[in-house]
């Protein structure tokens, strides 16, 4: 309760800011009526606290989940939440072109070769920020799993469940994954607050394994795919590079990494 309660005040603390240095003017183009904004505001404090902050202030809750009291369904609750999120800020916004909305118009065929190529890339910057950050930790004696000795790392019961799901379910993951955190991280937040601030919440929203390797490795990630979005000027090589990673890293890498790590328990 306390986790959730200091999430709400960084939330609040975070629109305030954001208020005072003027980033929020947008809301009066945007939305109309005063009546809307409050509403807009109300939601976007509410996504902040369950999806960025929470895991934030609770890092490593996710790594103790039991998988045997979750169902498949149970683990899309965030992107529910996103897409929910952007369905309402959308018909706030007096629904506005759905393409334009979602930053999918214009598009071709270019786009989707340079996702892949933001995808490849976006591996490269995962392992270099992943390898960087494991080398600062155990300079200053710490643990790249975040413990404060470098012992055997334990894989939490939840990731060994996702590699292990039916390769269908895999893709299932990836595809609203790929789609939904897209569309809330880069076409709303990013085009509105810029790309670092989007790519530092993207990292933050995934910080629940308390892992500081795997959180510089995802804001690694999202700065490649946040710059596809200030080069091309669309969603879709963002949507496409941030698949080409989560399923190299759900069918190939977790699978590896997994039983490299058990076999030395």
């Amino acid at each position: 309760m306390f986790d959730l309660a200091l999430a709400a005040i960084l939330s609040l603390a975070l629109l305030a800011t954001l208020a005072i240095t003027g980033r929020l003017r947008f809301l009066a183009a945007e939305i109309p009526s005063l009546a809307r904004r409050a509403a807009a505001l109300i939601i976007l404090w509410l996504v902040l606290v369950l999806c960025v902050f929470y895991p934030t202030v609770a890092p490593g809750d996710a790594a103790t989940v039991d998988p045997g009291s979750l169902s498949f369904v149970s683990i899309f609750t965030g992107q529910i939440v996103l897409g929910g999120f952007l369905l309402i800020w959308w018909r706030l916004a007096q629904s506005p072109p759905l393409a334009r909305f979602l930053h999918l118009e214009h598009w071709s065929s270019g786009d989707v070769r340079f996702g892949f190529g933001i995808g490849a890339f976006g591996w490269l910057a995962a392992i270099a920020a992943s390898a960087t950050v494991a080398a600062v930790l155990t300079l200053f004696g710490h643990s790249p799993s975040g413990g404060e000795q470098a012992l055997p790392f334990e894989v939490p019961p939840l990731l060994i469940w996702l590699a292990e799901l039916p390769a269908w379910r895999k893709l299932l993951v990836v595809a609203v994954a790929m789609t939904v955190e897209e569309g809330f991280f880069r076409a709303f937040l990013q085009t509105r607050f810029g790309w670092g601030f989007s790519s530092v919440l993207f990292a933050l929203s995934h910080s629940g394994y308390g892992l500081p390797t795997l959180t510089a490795s995802v804001f690694a990630v999202s700065l490649a795919i946040g710059w596809a979005l200030r080069v091309r000027g669309n969603l879709v090589p963002c949507v496409v590079a941030h698949g080409i990673f989560d399923a190299v890293q759900l069918f190939v890498v977790m699978p590896l990494a997994i039983r490299h790590l058990q076999s030395l328990t």
